[in-house]
């Protein structure tokens, strides 16, 4: 069975730009955590979403997953809950509440994220 140039080429495409992603955001299970424009501003954007202690130099990114994040609520802030918009702060966790497999961890209910 023959294969045309143009269907080969959009498949590869496709499969190459899928390569370098992990599984867990293949399936969509996982958002990155966000924080509104009051949530974020000044050096608050510096600080763990989960404990609020300062995040220093890991800047580990906060993940949801689908039980807090489903449809609109992955737009929402992590922390009160309002409306994101286009302002688009990563969340980021500290090095107590990232390390080891915690990273993997919803960062509203702590379900693990897959």
């Amino acid at each position: 069975m023959a294969i045309d140039r143009r269907r080969f080429i959009q498949v590869s495409g496709i499969i190459t730009a899928l390569w370098g992603l992990p599984r867990a955001v293949l399936a969509g299970n996982r958002h990155p955590a966000l924080l509104c424009n009051d949530c974020g501003f000044g050096s608050k954007k510096d600080n763990c979403v989960k404990c609020g202690k300062w995040v220093g130099s890991s800047k580990i990114m906060g993940y949801i997953g689908d039980c807090c994040g489903f449809g609109s609520k992955k737009e929402n802030c992590v922390k009160c809950g309002k409306w994101v918009g286009s302002t688009r702060i990563h969340g980021k966790l500290c090095n107590d509440c990232g390390f080891g497999s915690k990273k993997d961890n919803c960062v509203i209910c702590g379900k693990w994220l897959g």
